[in-house]
């Protein structure tokens, strides 16, 4: 099966992409992957003020909808993902996928609610601040599956000249992330605390993930939470790794996701499950034969082949969602968070009406 982009979305992939070579390069957005950019949507609400659980229709038969726009922030981590559109999965669920990258997280959850994406990636993160801001929008599937203790997808990295060799020596330091409100911003809060240091005495500087390599060289910041690619081009150029922040906070539980409005789930209950289960094979097919799903980014995010080679992502990791993350997360929000209406809105959600059940770890 193969991913239909029209002209206007090959030349996007084509801008997005080259910032995987150009660390300088980037848009003034918040990027995604791991860690996606800030988590607030500015408390949109859905054309139709939809507040169901994810539950919907059940699925009996064929995909009600079979031609799919699915909005992704484009990183390695989107392996699995792209080896299944290549092994034909989604083909033999019935569904024909259109992928739009996209590098504001924002503007994903705002085209799930608005129905401009029928399926879109979200962080742990966006998935909860935007059900508390009111916006329903669903999981449905991971990304890459449950986080391994060997993950390397989200990574601390300090710069060669800074001298800083671990994360208690980030105390008064400044540090780029994709997103001030960002899963990653919540990760280095975490583990600076674990640390034994003031979390909020860490000076954060949002940058999109190309730019990240070129300020940690130019000494603009002394640290940077990164995503590969990127990660790759920092330890690069002498870059130290402080920690692993998914594998250190998340392990045996997913932080990146599909998801979908509730509305869609009402209506397309067969799509959710064709969707997921296409997810679930393509995870597992993945996890099966890594170097061949490495070598998918090739016509998926147009990477050269040794790119593809040294792509990182989550290997190994089981593909059903469990509701750690989401439990870890409101606690982190509820500690970490500077905005005291969010930590009031994220302990009032019944955290498994987030995730579609077909998701869920049996």
């Amino acid at each position: 099966m193969n991913t239909r982009r029209p002209r206007w979305l090959a030349l996007l992939v084509t801008a997005v992409l080259a910032l995987f070579a150009l660390a300088a390069c980037g848009g003034g957005g918040g990027s995604g992957g791991g860690g996606g950019g800030d988590a607030s949507p500015g408390g949109e609400t859905s054309p139709s003020g939809e507040t169901g659980t994810a539950g919907g229709g059940e699925a009996t038969g064929e995909p009600e909808k079979t031609d799919l726009t699915v909005a992704i922030n484009p990183s390695t981590q989107f392996a699995p993902f792209f080896y299944g559109i290549q092994e034909g999965i989604f083909e033999e669920h019935g569904l024909e996928l259109e992928v739009v990258p996209q590098t504001d997280i924002a503007a994903i959850i705002s085209g799930i609610a608005s129905g401009t994406y029928d399926f879109g990636f979200a962080t742990v993160v966006h998935v909860v601040t935007a059900n508390a801001n009111g916006v329903p929008i669903r999981t449905v599937s991971t990304i890459e599956g449950q986080i391994q203790e060997d993950d390397e997808g989200t990574t601390t990295i300090a710069s060669a000249e800074s001298g800083i060799t671990e994360i208690a020596e980030l105390e008064g330091k400044r540090v780029a992330t994709v997103g001030l409100s960002s899963h990653n911003t919540l990760t280095l809060r975490a583990l600076a605390d674990q640390a034994g240091i003031d979390p909020r005495s860490i000076e954060l500087v949002q940058l999109p993930f190309p730019q990240m390599p070129a300020a940690l060289e130019a000494g603009d910041v002394d640290a940077a939470v990164l995503q590969w690619p990127f990660a790759g081009q920092a330890l690069e150029a002498g870059g130290k790794t402080l920690a692993y922040n998914n594998r250190a906070l998340y392990a045996n539980t997913a932080t990146t996701f599909f998801n979908t409005s509730q509305q869609f789930i009402d209506q397309n209950p067969n799509t959710v499950a064709a969707f997921n289960a296409a997810m679930v094979e393509s995870i597992e097919a993945a996890n099966e034969d890594p170097e061949a799903a490495n070598m998918s980014l090739v016509e998926g995010l147009d990477f050269s082949e040794q790119q593809a080679e040294n792509a990182r992502w989550n290997v190994g990791g089981k593909p059903p969602v469990n509701m750690d993350a989401f439990e870890k997360t409101v606690e982190s929000l509820v500690k970490y968070s500077d905005d005291p209406t969010v930590q009031d809105k994220v302990q009032d959600l019944d955290l498994e009406t987030l995730v579609w059940p077909g998701a869920l770890e049996q």
